[in-house]
């Protein structure tokens, strides 16, 4: 059940019916709420039909929702449906390789690095021939990797008075 309808938001998502593929991510996310997947496709649909605050939020609640699982206790069992929607959305042959693309080129847009690798990595299992998909994983890779070199260099502060402005 759940592989159909990840295969029918894929199909509504491919050919522009954005509405409908909404309809069923929210329908998915009812009926398993600690799903990741269906929340980081609403995200990708709420920005895509141009209501950033709301993408945003779903993007967040993903974000909380994946520390959630990870620092937990959680039971597999508890986990099963969750993990039966990732396999679902980003198994070999999957219909939504195309939105795993859209997302992560969004969330890397966004800042989301860790998460726009994930979701372009969904995209390339979805597709192992994606080659746009596996160009812009090196890329965002590489763009990660400069920011974190950055953000680790020690910062020189600036003088008080610049040389040309003092008084002798």
């Amino acid at each position: 059940m759940i592989d159909a309808l990840f295969d029918l938001l894929g199909t509504f998502y491919q050919s522009g019916d954005l509405t409908q593929a909404e309809w069923i991510a929210r329908s998915i996310f009812q009926a398993i709420p600690d799903d990741i997947v269906s929340l980081q496709f609403l995200g990708l649909l709420y920005y895509r039909t141009a209501r950033r605050s709301e993408a945003l939020q779903a993007f967040g609640a993903a974000d909380r929702e994946a520390a959630s699982v990870a620092g937990s206790d959680t039971e597999p069992g508890d986990l099963l449906a969750s993990a039966q929607c990732l396999r679902a959305a980003s198994g070999r042959g999957s219909t939504l390789a195309g939105a795993w693309y859209d997302l992560g080129l969004l969330l890397f847009r966004l800042g989301r690095y860790p998460q726009a690798l994930k979701a372009l990595h969904a995209a390339q299992s979805a597709r192992p021939d994606f080659v746009a998909a596996r160009r812009a994983i090196a890329r965002v890779a590489a763009f990660a990797a400069h920011r974190r070199a950055i953000a680790r260099q020690p910062h020189t502060q600036l003088p008080e008075v610049l040389p040309a402005q003092r008084e002798d």
